[in-house]
């Protein structure tokens, strides 16, 4: 009988950094969210292998929400390896025009990490990429306010059997929990600026909802409770 041929099938998931450290053997990103300031040159996020003894290939970039790689940022080295133990970092650049200055624009870093390809030994063999993906905002010079205020700035209305939540502030609001009249939502939508997030409702009418949002760090904000209209 023919021995086997290696078969390698790359799978790609999106998990947390924390996850991603663990699945792979040791490679994380230094952060879960990356803040671009307009008056910045670039913006920097670190990749790390705390691997003891294993390298990995470093595959990198910024795509939209809809995964649309056709956007204003490169990033810096797009593909590299990693060694163990080291770390390395990914310089994102705004490259192109036509953001708007009034509000915060959100976009996607990706970081792939793929470990070496298993000897052939005669037997089938599964070769695992794991993918992070992180929010990228880029923050115009001179927008009123500033993000930590965002949270307490949301406005909350009911509408037949959704609940829309309106952001009327020039930042972004990233959720991390929302009750419903102390029902967890199951959906925690990014609200973008100047916009709405609609969620559907079961409930025929709701009088409160109570939130955590996370900011610019990665960490929580204080619960926060608010009148459904």
């Amino acid at each position: 009988m023919k021995k086997l041929t290696l078969l390698s099938v790359l799978l790609a998931m999106v998990i947390s950094p924390a996850v991603l450290a663990e699945e792979t053997g040791g490679i994380a990103v230094g952060a879960t969210r990356v803040v671009y300031n307009a008056d910045s040159r670039e913006a920097s996020l670190a990749v790390i292998n705390h691997s003891g003894a294993q390298y990995y290939l470093i595959q990198s970039w910024v795509d939209d929400s809809k995964g649309n790689k056709t956007v204003p940022f490169t990033i810096t080295p797009p593909l590299f390896r990693i060694n163990a133990n080291k770390q390395n970092m990914l310089r994102i650049i705004k490259s192109g025009d036509g953001l708007p200055k009034d509000r915060e624009s959100v976009y996607w870093v990706n970081v792939k990490a793929i470990p070496p390809a298993p000897e052939a030994n005669g037997q089938n063999t599964l070769q695992l990429a794991v993918k992070t993906r992180i929010k990228l905002f880029y923050r115009p010079v001179g927008l009123p306010g500033n993000a930590a205020e965002t949270p307490k700035k949301l406005e909350w209305r009911q509408q037949g059997n959704e609940l829309i939540v309106k952001n009327p502030t020039a930042y972004s609001a990233s959720f991390n929990d929302i009750k419903v009249d102390g029902k967890e939502l199951k959906d925690t939508k990014l609200v973008l600026p100047q916009s709405e997030t609609h969620y559907k409702l079961d409930a025929a009418h709701v009088s409160t909802v109570s939130y955590r949002c996370i900011n610019d760090f990665g960490g929580l904000t204080e619960p926060l409770t608010s009148s459904v209209n």
